[in-house]
């Protein structure tokens, strides 16, 4: 078991419904355990993910702040790209952004209109490269990297700086690096329970997944990784649960980390799964995995 380099391991955390106070503790005690990043994601109706990301920004000195995903329906090109250079450009280059289509059950519900979401991204990522820009002239352009799961998507992620991946397991992470090639970042967003009891622990993954699993997205996917309709029926299978979230003890959480980066992932990023946390809420951060897997804890 390999203790895992501080450069490798980020954090997700979400932050909806935390106020200023709160969410900047979070990160202050990320920062000071030694992860190298900080995720948060974007609510098709909630706050502004780019507002957020500056408040926590300003709070700390040395840590990245993700943003997976900001959802691309929502923001002209320039805009996403500029609010980008802008957080780059103010906070030391320490902004990373993925850009992801969402869901077609929240984008329409809301108002918007989700349609043909891989050729809408193919112009979207190419409008952005040329956006003009008159802020003052940064030093490096920020990171972008599409959320991507199948092989359309992960080719144009490959026009990027990379992919973030959810919701999968090792052979979809390699499958992942053979699309992308070796030039370019993998980001894994990987759920944990701390939780040795099975019953539990697969009550809570299935919570999860059952509501993930009504999105076409990542049905298809899970699909395509060997999994059938019987396994996303009746609230999932225990087999799917357990292949897409990893439950047990702290040695097999940070096995499953390696098994990732063997696999191809150049950056793991911790969901943390309290026990009972709600599927189409917020979920809770877990404070014993957070810190049993933060960098050098081993």
């Amino acid at each position: 078991m390999a203790v895992m380099k501080a450069d490798t391991i980020g954090v997700v955390c979400p932050v909806e419904n935390l106020g200023a106070a709160d969410a900047s503790a979070v990160i202050n005690k990320a920062e000071r355990l030694g992860y190298a990043s900080f995720w948060i994601g974007e609510l098709v109706v909630g706050r502004d993910p780019f507002a957020m990301a500056s408040m926590l920004l300003s709070r700390t000195e040395r840590i990245k702040v993700g943003l997976s995903v900001a959802i691309i329906w929502k923001r002209q090109p320039a805009t996403m790209m500029n609010a980008a250079r802008t957080l780059a450009g103010l906070y030391d280059n320490r902004f990373i952004l993925a850009l992801g289509a969402s869901h077609k059950p929240f984008i329409n519900r809301y108002g918007m209109h989700y349609e043909k979401p891989y050729r809408y991204m193919c112009e979207y990522v190419e409008k952005m490269k040329s956006a003009p820009f008159l802020g003052p002239r940064l030093a490096h352009e920020p990171p972008v990297v599409l959320a991507a799961l199948m092989p359309k998507m992960l080719a144009l992620a490959a026009q990027t700086d990379g992919a973030i991946v959810t919701n999968g397991t090792p052979e979809l992470t390699a499958r992942v690096r053979r699309a992308l090639g070796p030039d370019r970042k993998i980001y894994v967003i990987q759920k944990l329970l701390l939780e040795t009891d099975p019953a539990k622990a697969r009550a809570a993954g299935r919570s999860m997944f059952s509501f993930y699993m009504r999105l076409p997205n990542y049905a298809n996917s899970v699909r395509s990784l060997g999994f059938t309709d019987e396994d996303l029926s009746n609230g999932v299978s225990d087999r799917l649960v357990d292949a897409l979230l990893t439950w047990g003890t702290e040695e097999k959480l940070r096995d499953a980390l390696d098994a990732q980066l063997k696999a191809g992932a150049d950056h793991i990023c911790i969901l943390p799964l309290s026990p009972g946390a709600p599927a189409a809420g917020v979920p809770l951060l877990d404070q014993r995995t957070f810190e049993a897997l933060a960098p050098g804890a081993a």
